[in-house]
């Protein structure tokens, strides 16, 4: 007989021992807190909730009894209920005399976690985690809840400590591989991955962690190489293919890239992202009338897939397609009426135009107050439509707030900006007036601020590649 099979044999045992107990005298509560537990070993959690509840009647101060009906009450979500009964457990044992009370603060600390209640989470976790010296379960309890929070570097910290502490344990390695990922520490990533697959836990997750990471490092043959893994040991996972031929395109094999995302699509027929991503790829590489057949696949699938307009959008405007720039910026405005990226270029482009009034009116006051772009775009409209006093007021306003705004719609101004009318400027604007007329000449100021000049840098430096890498995303 099996290990499994004696310990069953000896469930049924205690069973029908605490039931005839019961028969005799149906108020032992130490028979109905071995009966309900043995129920509970044997996943009757009705019956288990059943003699638990009755034993904690008969007994209110047995610790474990309270902390036992505690975890069948977690286990039926009768959520409040465990919390109260686990209460007791701490209200009943203040010495911790049954050496129960570190698991009782973890267990309401998790359910905690499991009712959004963050704070209250983490008190209770770190009340656990004195009385249970660094316990790998409450580290990694905490981490979830700094990770819920969005606390990545906490969730970090105590991943890092929980998989010191449990050095043999892969998942712990598993996690601090996944998080590293999110941080951004790569190399923490390939070095954990590495160690998780050493103790045992290969698998897509870890492959997909390995190939990510050699992904962002630059490192595309070892990328395509984990990524491949990963696809093998999850081929109908639609994350591994898009990295995959995301690996690919980066190397400059679009053609597997594509492969990669052809197959993706078909394996997922509602998937917009592949067909996206082919169209982008082929878009990046000049095949602008191929990227449009793809999106247009895409779209198919999904008519509000907002990273489309706006890629479309961009690459429209490279390709100096005004009227379709217009109309796919348009649509990405509807979508989304707070993507301030949309809604800049729908007004610069109605600005290039000549459309100043279509431009104006999507500024408003109040909730753009505080967005430069658009205060800039609405200043040249005003300039234009002879509003030159209200225009220069807001640009001077620009120039000593914001002055890199100027450098960072360069093409733009000097595009639409007529030299002559610099002379509608009052003396007092001379500062303003001397910074347009060297972007007019020179297509940037040589001399801003310098509080402004790493503002500039970040804000100016590859605009356009930045938005598309940001829509693969």
């Amino acid at each position: 007989m099996g290990n499994n099979q004696q310990q069953a044999v000896d469930i049924d045992k205690v069973i029908e021992l605490c039931q005839q107990v019961l028969k005799e005298n149906p108020d032992n509560a130490t028979a109905h807190h071995d009966l309900g537990v043995a129920l509970f070993e044997k996943q009757d959690l009705e019956g288990a909730l059943e003699h638990l509840t009755r034993a904690v009647e008969l007994a209110p101060k047995s610790v474990l009894s309270h902390y036992v009906l505690g975890i069948a009450q977690a286990e039926k979500m009768l959520l409040d209920e465990a919390v109260s009964s686990w209460k007791q457990v701490l209200t009943l044992d203040r010495r911790n005399k049954h050496k129960l009370n570190g698991m009782t603060h973890y267990f309401i600390g998790k359910v905690y976690g499991m009712k959004g209640m963050w704070d209250a989470s983490l008190m209770e976790l770190r009340r656990a985690r004195k009385l249970l010296a660094d316990h790998p379960l409450v580290l990694n309890a905490m981490a979830e809840i700094h990770l819920a929070k969005g606390e990545l570097e906490e969730a970090k910290k105590e991943w890092l400590t929980a998989a010191n502490a449990s050095s043999d344990d892969p998942r712990m390695a598993f996690n601090v591989a996944a998080i590293a990922l999110d941080t951004g520490d790569y190399q923490m990533t390939i070095d954990y991955a590495k160690k998780a697959i050493e103790l045992g836990q290969d698998g897509g997750g870890v492959r997909f962690n390995l190939g990510i990471a050699y992904l962002r490092l630059g490192n595309y043959d070892a990328a395509i190489e984990e990524l491949k893994k990963a696809v093998r040991f999850e081929p109908e996972d639609l994350n591994n293919r898009l990295n995959l031929g995301e690996a690919y395109v980066k190397k400059g094999l679009i053609d597997e890239g594509v492969k990669q995302w052809e197959q993706a699509a078909a394996q997922h027929p509602d998937a917009v992202q592949p067909l996206y991503n082919i169209g982008l790829a082929y878009a990046d590489n000049g095949l602008l009338n191929k990227a449009e057949q793809y999106w247009q696949k895409a779209l198919a699938r999904d008519p509000k897939y907002l990273p489309i307009y706006m890629a479309q959008g961009a690459f429209f405007a490279q390709a100096a397609r005004w009227e379709d720039s217009l109309a796919a910026w348009q649509k990405a405005l509807e979508l989304e009426p707070e993507a301030i990226v949309a809604r800049v270029n729908v007004m610069s482009l109605h600005l290039r135009q000549g459309n100043y009034e279509s431009a104006l009116a999507l500024l408003d006051a109040d909730e753009h107050k505080d967005q430069p772009d658009l205060q800039y775009i609405a200043a040249l409209c005003r300039l234009k439509q002879g509003d030159s006093e209200q225009a220069w007021a807001s640009l001077a306003d620009l120039h000593t707030a914001h002055p890199e705004i100027f450098s960072q719609h360069a093409e733009l101004t000097k595009i639409v900006l007529d030299p002559a009318l610099l002379a509608s400027a009052g003396p007092q604007y001379a500062p303003v007036v001397e910074s347009l007329r060297e972007l007019l000449e020179t297509g940037e100021l040589t001399q801003p601020t310098p509080e402004s000049a790493q503002a500039s840098e970040a804000q100016t430096k590859g605009f356009w590649a930045s938005l598309l890498r940001a829509l693969r995303k």
